[in-house]
């Protein structure tokens, strides 16, 4: 009875109620949307990370005075169980020129075995005895290929290889860098090893790794400070949720103005309908009854244009997702449904909270003045 009755009421004001209708459609649509695209933008960024969350790298401790990781260190960190590789470097900054042309540059000293399993080859191979390996945005920079002979510090070496372009990188960044062996780089520089890259087997022995390292190296001095970049993704993707969550609240705001909409139409539908309201009463109706019939049409209202702006919200999604450059492929995966989820909700509440003033409103009439209402 209630629903048949809330529907009549609808349709008697049918504009009003296809606008209230359009702006819970909308306001639903840019919740969800944007909730869609927040879960995408976090998932194609963590994306490129997660190969690197189960690397610790350790750094020496600047704050109490060291610059640089001992071969005795790096030895005791080799003989920690679970480890599936430890990669020292050392590293130096450095003009780099080619022909008529220079930049200032990060000089790795590295082996080849090691650089191998950091790397991949884009072009040419990895060959570090008397040649070096560049980044990919190096040699785009200075137009080189392999072959190339390019002058480091005054001494000069043929290029062997291209690494692929890896972009943001927490360990060692290969894309505006060169990499020599060893002893090469001894040659040129006085330095010893500043960084040391551990991959564990699993991130399960992600901090069983990170202790053994801290009290082993750090057993009489603290010597160095280990990262897990495992901590580094956490912050990463609690950054991206806390933006997420303040552009879904910002959408938000236009389901408040879809509420105002429904609160006048309610109210206007009171003042329009009191005779019929005075005379349900004469004849019995409870004031619950004229409560149920006016939260019904909030319901229906919030129902219909939740359902219409939760449909139209996955090709909002899409489009602000592909507008912004990023992949679609997240677009219908499972965490997409929540957001969809929510923006439902989220549209209906709207909707009945907006109709409780005017429900309780038309309940408390009396009879006899609504009658008497011109």
């Amino acid at each position: 009875m209630y629903p048949e009755l809330a529907r009549r009421n609808l349709e008697r004001a049918k504009t009003r109620s296809i606008l209230a209708v359009v702006g819970i459609i909308i306001g639903v649509m840019a919740v969800a949307s944007i909730g869609i695209f927040g879960n995408s933008m976090q998932k194609s960024v963590l994306e490129r990370f997660e190969d690197i969350a189960d690397t610790i790298i350790v750094n020496p401790k600047q704050s109490k005075g060291f610059t640089e990781i001992e071969e005795d260190d790096i030895e005791l960190i080799r003989k920690i169980e679970n480890t599936e590789y430890v990669v020292p470097a050392k590293d130096e900054k450095e003009i780099v020129s080619f022909k008529d042309r220079k930049t200032y540059s990060t000089i790795y000293g590295i082996s080849e075995d090691d650089l191998e399993k950091l790397y991949e080859v884009y072009e040419g191979g990895i060959k570090l005895k008397g040649s070096v390996v560049v980044g990919y945005s190096l040699a785009e920079d200075l137009d080189l290929r392999v072959g190339n002979r390019i002058t480091i510090a005054g001494s000069e070496f043929r290029i062997a290889g291209i690494l692929e372009e890896e972009g943001t990188s927490f360990a060692v960044n290969p894309d505006n860098a060169v990499f020599l062996s060893v002893d090469d780089f001894d040659k040129l520089f006085d330095k010893d090893y500043s960084m040391v890259v551990v991959k564990a087997e699993s991130l399960d022995y992600i901090d069983s790794i990170a202790s053994s390292i801290d009290s082993i190296v750090n057993k009489r001095e603290e010597k160095v400070e280990v990262m897990k970049l495992e901590s580094i993704l956490e912050t990463i993707e609690d950054a991206l949720s806390t933006m997420n969550n303040f552009l879904i609240a910002i959408a938000a705001v236009s389901l408040l103005v879809a509420g105002v909409s429904i609160l006048n139409i309610m109210l206007m539908s009171t003042v329009e309908r009191t005779k019929e309201i005075g005379v349900m009463r004469a004849i019995g109706a409870y004031r619950e009854t004229i409560l149920k019939i006016f939260l019904m049409e909030a319901l229906i209202l919030g129902v219909v244009g939740s359902v219409a702006g939760a449909v139209l919200s996955i090709a909002g999604g899409f489009a602000i997702v592909s507008m912004m450059g990023l992949t679609t492929k997240y677009i219908l995966d499972i965490s997409t449904a929540l957001y969809i989820a929510e923006g439902f909700a989220v549209g209906v509440f709207t909707a009945v909270a907006s109709g409780l003033y005017p429900a309780w409103k038309a309940s408390k009439l009396e009879p006899i003045e609504a009658l008497r209402y011109e």
